[in-house]
């Protein structure tokens, strides 16, 4: 009788039970103008009150705290890796991002850049995301970067409650604090910034939400985000509508992560290529998965199963010259390894959060 894989299945139950409190508290990466300090690279910080003031300018200061601020009823982000740049600096962007290395974070974001310096983020991003890497940034106000890891703001103006009028690109840090510490049991959307006074709007709130741009609004006297949404707009039949609220690549993301990286630690290299160990890998998947049902991060009444991508499997049989691959039954296919590669397969059902209402009432 096979014993299972006990690392796996007890790191399953610890990363689903813990999905929730750790989608709450993310790390942002804040690139920031500074040569007050050149001797080091990058700082990490765990609070606001941990800042060194010698080491920043009074403004980059405040940059720093914003990303802890978060809002009311949601905390602000965890840690911020601080990664300062000379104020002339050619390439901010490349600067930075060589000097976070292969430190982790979820959130990356400029505080006060160019409009130059943010297209480069965004596309940086992009290549990130294209190379199946999770990081996302806000950006301002960045021509068309249709991404799902790219949020783009665009509010010109923001005037807070104290009087004080800043850019949009000054505004940033705070939205970085706010997406990094939202749970993944809640979007931004209509999330309310009770420091903030008014907003100067795009002149059509919807066309601007529908081109994917991050918008705050004027909501009587209230300041609101009007809609958690990326930058995405190209859809087709793989990528959906789904894909560009934020709070469901977030979950994707962090799924994502979990299972590879269980694999990597866990189960890569430990355990020889046959269907009977792949059915003990999918089986702490699934398990997983029902746990994050029950947390109503996926939906309890989909199925959210993870299985042998049969097809895949299939397909690199025929191509390595094993023409007959094309008659096995699926169960066949599923007893034939390929080599050291594992074919998995998904399909699960994301909750989104209750963003819309119709309500239609009738009189007789």
């Amino acid at each position: 009788m096979a014993i299972g894989l006990p690392s796996i299945d007890i790191t399953f139950k610890k990363l689903a039970a813990t999905l929730i409190a750790r989608s709450a508290r993310g790390v942002v990466a804040l690139i920031i103008k500074d040569d007050t300090d050149a001797t080091y690279a990058l700082k990490e910080y765990r609070s606001a009150s941990s800042v060194e003031a010698i080491k920043y300018t009074a403004q980059n200061i405040k940059y720093i705290k914003d990303v802890f601020t978060g809002v009311t009823g949601v905390g602000g982000a965890s840690r911020v890796l601080v990664v300062p740049v000379a104020v002339d600096s050619e390439d901010a962007v490349t600067e930075a991002v060589g000097r976070l290395g292969s430190r982790k974070y979820n959130w990356i974001g400029l505080a006060a850049g160019t409009p130059e310096e943010q297209t480069a983020l965004a596309a940086y991003i992009k290549e990130q995301r294209n190379a199946k890497k999770g990081f996302k940034c806000v950006a301002f106000n960045v021509t068309n970067p249709d991404s799902t890891h790219v949020v783009n703001f665009v509010n010109p103006t923001i005037t807070f409650t104290s009087g004080e009028t800043v850019t949009g690109d000054s505004f940033v840090p705070r939205l970085l604090g706010l997406l990094a510490g939202l749970p993944l049991t809640r979007s931004s959307t209509y999330v309310v910034f009770d420091d903030v006074a008014s907003v100067e709007e795009p002149s059509d709130l919807e066309a601007a939400v529908n081109a994917g741009k991050f918008v705050l609004f004027n909501d009587e006297e209230t300041v609101r985000v009007a809609r958690g949404v990326n930058s995405l707009v190209t859809l087709f039949n793989t990528v959906t509508d789904d894909f560009k609220k934020i709070v469901i690549v977030e979950t994707m993301d962090l799924i994502r992560e979990d299972i590879s990286t269980t694999f990597k630690n866990d189960f890569l290299g430990r355990y020889k290529n046959k269907y009977d160990n792949q059915v003990l890998l999918i089986t702490a998947i699934n398990a997983y998965f029902d746990t994050l049902a029950s947390e109503d991060l996926l939906d309890n009444t989909f199925s959210n199963r993870a299985d042998v991508d049969v097809e895949s499997q299939r397909a690199a049989w025929i191509a390595f010259g094993k023409t007959q691959a094309e008659e096995w039954d699926d169960q066949t296919v599923k007893n034939n390894s390929f080599g050291s590669k594992v074919f998995l397969g998904g399909n699960i059902k994301i909750t989104d959060a209750m963003e819309d209402m119709q309500f239609d009432i009738e009189l007789e």
